[in-house]
């Protein structure tokens, strides 16, 4: 729709089967707002007196998707997020607090032309005001999502996208990225089954994939050899960054290289995926050893993905 403000007058839910959760308020939906300033399509979906419920974002106003990607592929992602954000507890709340995420289809009008789209409906969280600065956040906050980043290859994470629900009371304590990951979030990442995940995906009608599944599983090697291995979130950050340096080096330091490297050895894509997979293990655990091992520096890089 052209127009900010919409009527809604009709919507339906399609919850993710395998998950409890679900995005609470939408019976009073009444109102859509279009979001200036996105890229990508995205409502305020808003009640009578104009109460913030949820942000939908329709499969049609998705733009800037990949070649030989269609229309939607955005959509199956935020949904994929809330499924496989597992509760580090049974009963707890969700690992990395990705807010409760469904399959929707909305109606709505401007009084001169209705529209009807599908698309993802993700509930609403109040962002509190905190001017993009660090110290607002726990140490806790920041291994809790890093270690979601890195497990769902998120390369876009900045500060438009970090928001503040104000959990830690408002506490201003300082951001150390040298602390190690908690007992907890290592038991956490050892409970990690990417089978399964894959599975309980399908199950609720999301297709990854032959090239995001084995992406998927990469990074889950990766967070295995990082979290398990004792490193830190600064030691895995700067193993996912690309970069920028004058000096060609022979080892491997980032996950660039470590596929790149893989490429240059014909013998990895001839065995089975789960030897190729152990490979990436061994590769990236010697890579984030020769980081650790060289002197502090403060390099310009920047987040990137890769191709099998």
């Amino acid at each position: 729709m052209e127009n900010q403000t919409c009527l809604v007058e009709e919507y339906t839910i399609q919850q993710p089967s395998t998950v409890g959760v679900i995005v609470k308020g939408i019976e009073n939906i009444k109102y859509a707002e279009k979001i200036k300033g996105t890229a990508n399509g995205v409502y305020l979906m808003k009640g009578l007196r104009e109460d913030m419920i949820a942000v939908f974002k329709p499969i049609q106003e998705e733009i800037f998707y990949s070649v030989g990607k269609k229309k939607g592929y955005k959509a199956d992602r935020e949904v994929a997020a809330f499924i496989l954000d597992h509760p580090a507890q049974e009963g707890g709340e969700r690992f990395g607090r990705v807010p409760p995420t469904s399959f929707a289809r909305a109606r709505y009008t401007n009084g001169e032309t209705t529209d009807s789209e599908s698309g993802s409906l993700q509930q609403y969280v109040q962002n509190q005001e905190w001017k993009q600065r660090p110290e607002v956040f726990a140490i806790d906050d920041v291994q809790r999502l890093s270690l979601i980043d890195v497990r769902f290859g998120n390369n876009d994470r900045h500060n438009g996208n970090i928001l503040n629900s104000n959990t830690n009371g408002g506490r201003l304590i300082p951001i150390d990225h040298a602390f190690p990951y908690p007992y907890y979030m290592v038991d956490y990442v050892k409970s990690l089954d990417v089978k399964n995940d894959l599975n309980t995906l399908k199950e609720n009608g999301i297709e990854l994939g032959e090239r995001s599944e084995y992406i998927y599983k990469v990074q889950n090697k990766v967070l295995q050899a990082g979290v398990l291995g004792g490193y830190t979130p600064k030691d895995i950050g700067k193993f996912m960054t690309k970069v920028y340096r004058r000096k060609k080096e022979k080892a491997p330091r980032t996950i660039i290289d470590v596929m790149n490297c893989m490429s240059g050895i014909p013998e990895a894509w001839s065995v089975e995926e789960s030897q190729a997979l152990e490979l990436v293990h061994e590769k990236t655990t010697s890579a984030l050893d020769y980081n650790r091992s060289l002197p502090e520096e403060n390099l310009k890089g920047s987040t990137s993905t890769y191709r099998r």
